[in-house]
């Protein structure tokens, strides 16, 4: 647990590692070396000496070279183990990209369509009712007026959700019953203080059976299409790609892309040859005293980052039985490099072809219906804001100056609960992925990441 601010800057001033590539490529690239040297420095000053991070590892591509590649920080700030090129990461939403094109192979493939019926693969959700709320707070179920379908879980249409997504009455719903796909929270003592927070166990057996228990235990929050809400659409959608192609969702994902693309260092329980390489989970204290009001007491006044999964003895380290393809993967910065040059390329790395470029395009389009596409709630763009959108799986950026961000216009995008983050801009020929472990950071990192970035470029 990290007692203060200082003794986190005396740690992080013995203990960074910068590891940068040469000028060669950067100016091939149209890049300035010497203005990529200033993201380290920054994210450093701006977050690892105020004790809001543990760590970066920064990589950015631009058509085709690799011009950024820095690490600085830990991987667990109480023994000061250093942040390595090859660190591993907890990724969470930046899994639903990835099954966002096994989705796309699985249309290619001829083995679904984008408006098949949900329930066409889980025939539960032919009978999910949807929760209408009165104005008094009363409620009732209605019938579905449309049928979910997989564009809808792929958009965050569906009308699922999540707990912190979902309306009060919902919610209570889903927490009672405890429909989620992830590792919870335990109860928190001083022992866990030291040892992480993180339950070493899920609620259900597989991803299907928790499709199957959302489906008959839980109503829609609206009508599906009718509206936007951020949901568990991703981890449904490994059900379907299981029950789809006749092959459990792990093995789908290492078979038609991880292997294909030697992404050697991303799968749902780290194995035990790779633990050492893994890092330590931490989570924002301030995020934690809002939404668990008993632990405030408990906390050191001090303290900025608390650990929530410890490297040392992680829930990741157990075989995994439940494939959540919207949170549950482990990765690296490489090889998320390779996955996010892949669908630059469109849809291929080197001799290998994972999907096509109409593939990609249809990916990375803007799947909203106008009529509430101009405010789309983007998680990881910072809230409600014009000029962004939803393609399958992936934020898309629609105007940049609307959005009043960095990148160019079909710019898409994702990130992670702990604070990880990509972007791909076609228009630039850039690929950037920035590595980190915070739960509910309150920092602008995207942001802050995307300037320095951008303001690199040079041509």
């Amino acid at each position: 647990m990290l007692k203060s601010k200082s003794i986190f800057f005396f740690i992080l001033s013995l203990f960074s590692l910068s590891i940068v590539t040469s000028s060669y490529e950067a100016d091939q690239a149209n890049m300035s070396y010497e203005r990529l040297q200033k993201i380290a420095p920054t994210l450093s000053e701006l977050y690892l000496k105020k004790g809001k991070f543990p760590g970066f590892v920064s990589a950015v591509a631009r058509k085709g070279k690799v011009v950024h590649y820095e690490t600085i920080g830990f991987a667990d700030v109480e023994t000061g183990e250093n942040l390595k090129k090859d660190s591993l990461f907890r990724i969470y939403s930046m899994s639903k990209p990835i099954t966002g094109v096994a989705l796309m192979i699985l249309l290619e493939e001829g083995k679904v369509r984008l408006n098949d019926p949900v329930s066409l693969y889980i025939p539960e959700f032919a009978e999910t009712k949807v929760l209408v709320v009165e104005e008094d707070g009363s409620t009732n179920l209605v019938e579905q007026t449309k049928k979910i379908t997989l564009r809808d879980l792929a958009t965050h249409t569906s009308g699922l959700a999540y707990d912190f997504t979902a309306n009060e009455q919902l919610a209570k719903i889903y927490r009672e019953k405890n429909l989620s796909p992830y590792f919870s929270i335990n109860n928190v003592t001083e022992e866990s203080f030291k040892n992480g927070i993180i339950a070493a166990s899920k609620p259900f057996e597989d991803i299907c059976s928790f499709a199957e228990a959302l489906a008959t235990e839980a109503p829609l929050m609206h009508q599906p299409s009718a509206n936007y809400t951020y949901s568990v659409g991703m981890d449904v959608l490994g059900c379907v790609v299981e029950r789809a192609s006749g092959i459990r969702f792990d093995k789908f994902l290492e078979e038609k892309i991880f292997n294909p693309l030697n992404m050697k260092d991303t799968f749902f329980s780290v194995p035990e040859s790779k633990r050492d390489r893994f890092t330590t989970l931490y989570a924002e204290v301030k995020d934690l005293r809002r939404y668990f009001p008993e632990l405030d007491e408990r906390l050191p006044k001090d303290l900025t980052m608390l650990r929530v999964d410890g490297k040392q003895n992680s829930a990741y380290f157990q075989e995994a039985t439940v494939f959540d393809g919207g949170s549950g993967l482990v990765s690296s910065a490489e090889d998320y490099l390779k996955f996010a040059q892949m669908l630059l390329n469109g849809g291929k790395l080197g001799d290998v072809r994972i999907i096509s470029r109409k593939s990609v395009e249809l990916m990375s389009g803007n799947h909203l219906p106008d009529a509430f596409s101009s405010d789309a709630y983007l998680e990881t763009a910072g809230g409600y804001r014009r000029g962004a959108g939803i393609g399958l799986t992936v934020g898309v950026l629609t105007d940049p100056a609307k959005a009043g961000q960095y990148g160019s216009k079909g710019m898409f995008f994702w990130g992670g609960a702990a604070s990880t983050i990509f972007w791909i801009d076609p228009e630039e020929e850039l690929v950037a992925v920035l590595m980190t472990q915070v739960l509910g950071s309150s920092e602008l990192l995207r942001e802050t990441y995307s300037a320095l970035v951008y303001q690199a470029i040079d041509d």
